[in-house]
């Protein structure tokens, strides 16, 4: 029923399935936050997000 092409191919397969959710999970996962509409992922990638001020997470007295 099996033999060793099968046997080949199939490992080839479930490790090439592996590295890819490897990459994935590496590379910021599936919450990308793309919507696929490229209009809106341009425009948040070309407006940054400001970065909170030193004196904001201090803690006021």
């Amino acid at each position: 029923m099996w033999n060793l092409q099968s046997f080949i191919v199939l490992v080839v397969i479930f490790v090439l399935l592996a590295l890819a959710i490897l990459f994935i999970a590496n590379n910021g996962g599936f919450k990308s936050g793309c919507t696929g509409h490229c209009a809106s992922c341009q425009q948040r990638c070309s407006t940054p997000k400001p970065t909170p001020k030193k004196e904001d997470s201090e803690p006021k007295e």
